[in-house]
């Protein structure tokens, strides 16, 4: 496929480590002149249910969350975009990319805003004000996102789908209702289905261990949503990162792990770098 025409597509989704949760960049690692070949969704005017097409714009660390008002944090999509536009800047034979990102902080898939039963609303603002139905609203967005590419005589090929969440399950004990299982499945099918069916899927184990301590939360629930995750890999072909096996964790760190910025609940941003990294190296891998 002629580069020229091919259009990478990645779609990042979750909670607040997706969104990477008061983790700023400093002023010199702040993007703010919009990159030329990588390309992203500003939150206006594309934060709508009631727009029918999508406006692309070149990537910056502002105000491409389509969820929640949080901007220039070490997310992993800053991570990916910085790498790419580098790789190519570098010489590397490669399509432009298109980043999809839509998270909100403590939003889960059985009682949060990625509730499927939530009726569908869009207030604006920071964690705390925002009030989103993620999961049609995401579903809208990607359709369009799709949409839009085949349009402009592209050819979309979606690189992959990273879902960084799952972590408010644990707080709210949603893994004890009965339909816990089949409202993941749900979840995860109907959002591959909107980014174009069988996808290169990324999901992530959760670390919650020192968020379960500090809030007096069952620290067994972690294990069950992690074994959740696993079924889903397992169910959908996916790739699965365990923070674990990361160079920066430390069993003996009883507080952080070596992963966990001070609210022990987020990864410092070594961490979503590394994520960064394994994933880079799994496309270059695979080109």
């Amino acid at each position: 496929m002629n580069n020229k025409t091919r259009a990478a597509v990645i779609f990042i989704n979750g909670q607040s480590n997706a969104t990477a949760h008061q983790q700023f960049l400093s002023d010199e690692k702040r993007v703010l002149k919009p990159m030329r070949n990588v390309f992203s969704l500003d939150r206006i005017p594309n934060q709508s249910f009631d727009i029918d097409d999508v406006v692309w714009s070149g990537w910056t660390s502002m105000g491409k969350n389509l969820g929640e008002t949080q901007d220039h944090t070490a997310s992993l999509a800053y991570f990916i975009a910085t790498k790419w536009q580098a790789a190519i800047d570098s010489g590397k034979d490669l399509p432009d990319l298109y980043i999809v990102q839509i998270s909100i902080g403590s939003q889960g898939i059985i009682n949060g805003m990625w509730n499927r039963d939530k009726e569908p609303v869009i207030k604006p603002g920071e964690l705390g004000e925002v009030d989103i139905s993620l999961l049609p609203f995401a579903l809208h967005i990607n359709r369009l996102v799709m949409k839009n590419l085949h349009n402009a005589g592209k050819n979309p090929e979606v690189i992959g789908w990273h879902w960084l969440g799952c972590e408010q399950e644990i707080w709210y004990e949603a893994y004890l209702r009965e339909d816990f299982s089949e409202r993941y499945d749900y979840h995860f099918d109907v959002m591959r289905e909107s980014m174009g069916g069988d996808i290169p899927t990324y999901l992530y184990k959760v670390c919650v261990r020192g968020g379960c301590e500090r809030y007096n939360l069952p620290v067994e629930g972690e294990d069950i949503i992690n074994n959740e995750i696993l079924r889903q890999k397992e169910r959908l072909g996916a790739k699965l990162t365990d923070v674990r096996e990361s160079p920066y964790w430390d069993e003996n760190d009883k507080l952080y792990f070596g992963i966990l910025a001070s609210d022990r609940a987020h990864y410092v941003p070594e961490v979503q770098e590394w994520f960064a990294d394994k994933f880079m190296e799994e496309v270059f891998k695979q080109k």
